[in-house]
């Protein structure tokens, strides 16, 4: 089949001038037919639907909407995905709208809950100018996940690197929350206007305890290990309290013949008082001759003496009245001393 080209109009307008590819010309009539053929053929031509038809994406309108609405746009989600990037642009716009309200809305979110606390925008303007940053080159944007709250990001340059300072947004509540240094650097009103200070492990100060012992906690007494190997050691209170117990509590023995020569040297009252008080008791004329009245203040404890050295020698208390015995020799040990001897000096005959 010969391919004709359309070369003119005719002049008198019922006709059109074609040509082959050789250059040899032809005249065709317009007709109603041909004329309705070309208005259908236009029409198909200019119709939406046949330039979207070939580019039509597979995902449903949708999921590129959430997919968007996560921080993605068109372009970025086509290169994920590989779909066409001209069907993705036209679900895109609504959504972008949608993040860009969101954005100015956190912006103007006070920071505090004074009335006159300053809002977001302005105080990170406020920060960045004091790092040489331009308030016109901070980039805001919001996105959100399926189920999670809007997150909102500035992006700006500082000394040559790129910088994003990130916060959470409840925009039923109208509130921000920092979540990173960056942000919190730039939102919380306390702080001074430096650069971010890098964080740093102090150490932990010793604990001083100097209180004595005896003040710091009672002391419980410590039994003693009464199987120990270690004899127990008294101290010189407990040695002197047990020498004074034996000084106390032992006596001293006596010797039997010792008390017999005290016996027959028993010490005889005298001076006026002596005589006065034999004379007028009697006792005078009744007294054995060789025997004398005892001293009434040592008479008790003499006599008990007494009878206790009698006890131990075996000999009766009261010597029969007769000729004494001859005494046995004495031995070598001085008899104990009498009373006269202790008061006069000298012993008595």
């Amino acid at each position: 089949m010969t391919r004709l080209t359309l070369v003119r109009a005719a002049d008198d307008g019922e006709h059109l001038i074609v040509a082959t590819d050789d250059g040899e010309q032809f005249e065709l009539e317009l007709t109603d037919d041909l004329r309705r053929t070309v208005a259908l053929t236009r029409a198909r031509a200019q119709s939406p639907a046949a330039d979207d038809e070939p580019s039509r994406p597979t995902m449903s309108p949708k999921e590129i909407q959430q997919r968007i609405r996560s921080g993605l746009n068109a372009r970025e989600l086509s290169e994920l995905t590989g779909e066409p990037v001209e069907g993705l642009e036209r679900y895109e716009a609504p959504v972008l709208a949608e993040r860009a309200y969101i954005a100015d809305l956190a912006r103007g979110t006070r920071i505090g809950r004074d009335s006159g606390a300053p809002v977001l925008a302005d105080l990170v303007t406020d920060r960045l100018a004091g790092r040489g940053v331009d308030p016109e080159a901070v980039e805001w944007d919001a996105w959100r996940e399926p189920e999670e709250p809007w997150k909102v990001a500035a992006d700006y340059r500082v000394d040559g690197r790129n910088v994003r300072a990130l916060w959470e947004f409840d925009h039923t509540a109208r509130a921000v929350t920092a979540q990173d240094d960056e942000s919190r650097w730039l939102t919380e009103t306390e702080l001074l206007d430096v650069p971010i200070p890098k964080r740093h492990l102090s150490a932990v100060k010793p604990v001083a305890d100097d209180a004595p012992l005896d003040q710091s906690r009672p002391l419980m007494p410590v039994a003693a290990d009464a199987t120990g190997d270690e004899p127990h050691e008294p101290s010189a209170t407990e040695l002197l309290l047990e020498d004074l117990h034996e000084r106390r509590g032992t006596r001293e023995s006596i010797d039997a013949e010792d008390l017999e020569d005290d016996d027959d040297e028993q010490f005889e009252g005298f001076g006026p008082a002596q005589r006065a008080r034999e004379a007028e008791v009697g006792f005078a004329a009744e007294r054995p001759s060789g025997q004398s009245m005892p001293h009434p203040a040592g008479s008790a404890r003499r006599a008990q003496r007494a009878a206790d050295d009698d006890v131990a020698s075996g000999e009766p208390e009261t010597p029969p009245r007769g000729t004494p015995e001859p005494k046995p020799a004495r031995r070598g040990r001085s008899s104990v001393p009498s009373w006269d001897e202790i008061v006069f000096g000298a012993k008595h005959d």
